[in-house]
């Protein structure tokens, strides 16, 4: 137990912010903001630990039936958090922010500081071009089936055939039209990476041979407790999250917490290994979590929800924010172009991480 807890991440210990969370949820005190924070932190140390139990499972399981495990467990707490919110209806705009938010981080934050965090130490880094072309071209089919249903609620006003009514049902069934696309080629991705390109876009397994520093048993119970924590405190999260914009009236824009705050919390675990892998020149590792977590969100995350939304009878459309429209276009261009060649600098890492700056801005401002 001891080795295990040694080689728990620092950051790990913010999961004892459950014990406070669970005392004030169930004594109904500090609604709001106190309780936002705290089940944040919560959420925050528990994925931690979640990602550590993937890393273990990873090593025993090999690189095929790891990288699915990280695939599926990777952004599972942001899921949670997305299908508790569907249930309130006045939290679908935040829940669109937050797959704009997840896609925006993954790209710009973690990729850009990985970036800069690897080049400050190596001149030069590379990763497979193979890989960056045909993750950058899935990110602009994602891109385009988000645009259509945008498109649709900002313009229908100018074809005379659509009144409110045809506008609405048009944009639902685009929706789930461009929900049933993502999924396919999410699997269609799963199946070039994991089996008929994988000698193309995993490193060679002999090369990073590691032992595993925890028992199976314990790195699975590990993720499945931590599960089934997450599910709960994700719970709390959404109504604290909903009390303190819709009853307190804070005063900051849903579009922020949507796109900035809850999207930080749920990948908060990926990024940081993003990151911390680049120092040690494992760009490939590096740019394979930070690109994989932001193509899951957009092909598999996005889909899923809109379909649960049908499922449960209050229907989510994929329309986004103009705000929020013009930053992932951005950001899948700035990718375009500077990932291409299959290689990284700092420079590289500062131009993604000044324009994550810039429309974290926007949407502060925003009201």
């Amino acid at each position: 137990m001891w080795k295990v807890l040694k080689s728990l991440p620092k950051i790990s210990i913010l999961s004892l912010c459950i014990i406070p969370a669970l005392i004030m949820q169930s004594m109904h005190m500090g609604e709001g903001v106190p309780l936002f924070l705290l089940s944040a932190a919560g959420i925050l140390g528990t994925v931690t630990l979640m990602g550590r139990s993937t890393e273990e499972i990873s090593i025993y399981a090999g690189p095929l039936w790891g990288g699915l495990i990280n695939a599926t467990f990777g952004n599972v707490t942001e899921l949670m958090i997305a299908i508790m919110a569907l249930q309130k209806v006045e939290l679908h705009d935040v829940v669109r922010s937050s797959i704009t938010g997840s896609i925006l981080g993954n790209l710009l934050l973690v990729l850009g500081a990985a970036m800069v965090y690897g080049g400050m130490k190596y001149p030069v880094q590379k990763f497979t071009r193979t890989g960056a072309n045909v993750n950058v071209g899935m990110l602009w089919v994602a891109v385009i089936c988000l645009l259509v249903p945008t498109f649709v609620h900002l313009v229908y006003s100018w074809d005379p055939k659509l009144n409110k009514a045809n506008f609405a049902a048009l944009e639902h069934q685009i929706s789930l039209a461009a929900a049933c696309v993502l999924l396919g080629l999410y699997f269609l991705s799963l199946i070039f990476s994991l089996r008929t390109h994988r000698f193309m876009l995993m490193p060679n397994e002999g090369e990073h041979e590691e032992e595993p520093e925890w028992s199976l048993k314990t790195a699975v119970g590990m993720l499945l407790g931590g599960t089934l924590v997450a599910a709960f405190l994700s719970e709390v999260f959404v109504d604290s999250m909903n009390h303190m914009l819709h009853v307190q009236g804070i005063g900051i824009s849903e579009m922020f917490v949507g796109v900035v705050i809850v999207a930080v919390v749920g990948n908060a675990s990926e990024g940081s290994v993003a990151i911390w892998v680049a120092r040690e020149n494992k760009m490939e590792l590096s740019y394979q979590i930070a690109m994989g977590s932001c193509l899951q969100i957009a092909l598999m995350v996005a889909p899923v929800l809109v379909l649960v939304s049908h499922g449960i009878g209050k229907p989510m459309s994929l329309a986004l924010n103009p705000f929020e429209m013009v930053a992932l276009l951005a950001a899948v261009q700035i990718a375009t172009t500077s990932l291409q060649d299959g290689e990284s600098n700092w420079l590289e890492g500062a131009l993604f991480l000044a324009t994550y700056v810039f429309f974290a801005c926007v949407f502060w401002f925003h009201p």
